[in-house]
């Protein structure tokens, strides 16, 4: 066999094997947040953005809040704010990670803190229940469940259902977005 063909195989093989773990050991690592999708969040920016196109007279409120009397200003540093505020949140989602440790401790970062929890995956990997790994004296321990949307050894996708809607939380295997960093930065 020559190199090329014994590097294929040894590549397929373990893909194969990536392929075969349980949910629950490739859970098993440190996820970084890419983005988080809120459908109900994202139409009512629309129908705000919308409602901005139809004010046709500034009260006195509206031209101090924005610092300016001019209607065609107002909408235009309106429609700033609600994309500068959607950029900030984004950037700040892309700053949390979560390890999620064999021992069953998870570490969410982001924000300049650390929290823990305990976590444990439903026997079909499915769910992903946490609870406090120490709560308070008195207070009743809730457990969060995180519907186990996608997950393969790079890409980790959660769907939690709530009563305002649903929101998604797409994670990516920590080292996969230095990787893709890296070649972003080569193309350069």
């Amino acid at each position: 066999m020559n190199r090329k063909n014994l590097l294929f195989v040894a590549g397929a093989g373990l893909i194969f094997l990536a392929s075969c773990q349980s949910p629950k050991d490739q859970i098993v690592r440190k996820w970084q947040v890419e983005n988080v999708e809120v459908p109900a969040q994202d139409s009512m920016m629309k129908v705000r953005e919308k409602s901005i196109d139809t004010i046709t007279v500034l009260d006195s409120n509206m031209a101090m809040f924005m610092g300016t009397n001019n209607l065609d200003s107002f909408k235009m540093l309106a429609k700033q704010q609600m994309a500068e505020s959607k950029k900030q949140q984004e950037e700040q989602v892309k700053q949390m990670s979560m390890t999620f440790l064999k021992d069953g401790i998870m570490l969410q970062e982001g924000g300049g803190r650390t929290d823990s929890a305990k976590w444990v995956l439903s026997e079909d990997g499915k769910k992903l229940m946490l609870s406090a790994l120490n709560p308070p004296a008195g207070m009743p321990n809730r457990t969060d469940t995180f519907i186990v949307d996608k997950i393969s050894g790079s890409n980790l996708r959660f769907k939690i259902e709530q009563p305002q809607g649903v929101v998604f939380i797409n994670l990516k295997a920590a080292g996969e977005q230095k990787a893709e960093a890296k070649k972003e930065e080569e193309k350069k």
